[in-house]
């Protein structure tokens, strides 16, 4: 299926030209604010993507990060567990507030 408006055809004298040209208008204004609204949910996808994406990259970098820090100071792996927990639940809530406000 064609993505292209099909000329009105085949009334013959039925449609005025300036009913036609009317109508004609109204279809593409139709079709050009189909067009915005897919830009605009597709704008919405990848800002929540990028945001997500961030998110699980910042996720893995603390995850090595708290290894480490675990390794070298054994003594305060509670305390580093729970920072890095509440760090990444803060992230988890951004993606969260991200998708429900770009709905």
């Amino acid at each position: 299926m064609s993505d292209s408006l099909v000329p009105l055809t085949g009334f013959g004298d039925a449609l005025p030209a300036k009913v036609s040209k009317r109508l004609g208008r109204e279809l593409t204004s139709i079709q050009v604010a189909g067009t915005v609204l897919a830009a605009r949910e597709r704008t919405k996808v990848e800002a929540i993507a990028d945001i997500t994406q961030a998110a699980m990259i910042e996720t893995s970098s603390l995850s090595a990060m708290e290894e480490i820090l675990i390794a070298r100071t054994p003594h305060a792996e509670a305390r580093l567990r729970h920072i890095a927990d509440v760090g990444v639940a803060g992230m988890a809530d951004i993606v969260l507030r991200a998708g429900r406000t770009l709905r």
